[in-house]
């Protein structure tokens, strides 16, 4: 019985011993890394946008014309409900 009890009890304090801290600055070497990586990509979708066709297109703008109340809610005034 008592080993018993000595490996319950040896169990118990190495379920409770907390995890060692990581080394200090292991948090923003990690922030870092991830920081430049996402910044990478970025860069790569703006110049791969910008080499697609649609983006070396003059873009085409339609002229403005002004609606009307009725037009605008699709013929269906507020007396007609």
């Amino acid at each position: 019985m008592a080993i018993r009890s000595e490996l319950r009890d040896i169990l118990r304090w190495l379920l409770r011993r907390a995890d060692l801290p990581p080394p200090p600055g292991t948090g923003q070497r990690h922030q870092a890394a991830e920081q430049a990586a996402a910044q990478r990509r970025l860069l790569d979708q703006a110049k791969r946008s910008r080499d697609t066709h649609w983006h070396r297109e003059p873009i085409q703008t339609t002229p403005y014309a002004p609606t009307t109340r009725d037009q605008r809610t699709g013929d269906a005034t507020r007396s007609h409900r």
